[in-house]
């Protein structure tokens, strides 16, 4: 967004600092190992019928329930609630752009924001695949 759309603003944005993003960064990396948590508790090492120990998801009785209940819960968190966010975001910013209106060079602005729209589109697609 801030590339695209607010360029020239993009510089004197006050929380774009080292230290804003270092504590973004923490504030993911906490965010995803929060949500990683349930998995930790059901890991376990076991040996297998050559005797070579693996690690595992030991889930309780009833075990297809948990291990059903522990797909669901990946597919909704590892993918569908990122490519719902992603896909929100990239249409709301298409839709700035659209917004956008220039008086010199409309032209110009045409062609950039078909170039745009091409270009979000195929991070979409790429996404999705």
């Amino acid at each position: 967004y801030l590339v695209v759309l607010a360029t020239v603003q993009s510089r004197h944005v006050p929380w774009r600092t080292h230290r804003g993003a270092k504590v973004a960064s923490l504030c993911v990396w906490l965010g995803v190992t929060v949500l990683v948590l349930p998995f930790f508790s059901f890991a376990s090492v076991y040996s297998n019928e050559l005797q070579v120990p693996s690690c595992g998801l030991s889930f309780p009785r009833p075990e297809r329930t948990w291990f059903k209940a522990s797909r669901i819960y990946t597919l909704v968190l590892g993918f569908m609630v990122p490519v719902c966010t992603i896909c929100v975001l990239y249409l709301d910013l298409l839709r700035r752009l659209r917004a956008v209106q220039l008086r010199s060079s409309a032209k110009a602005l045409g062609k950039a924001k078909r170039k745009v729209t091409v270009l979000v589109l195929a991070v979409l697609a790429v996404c999705l695949l």
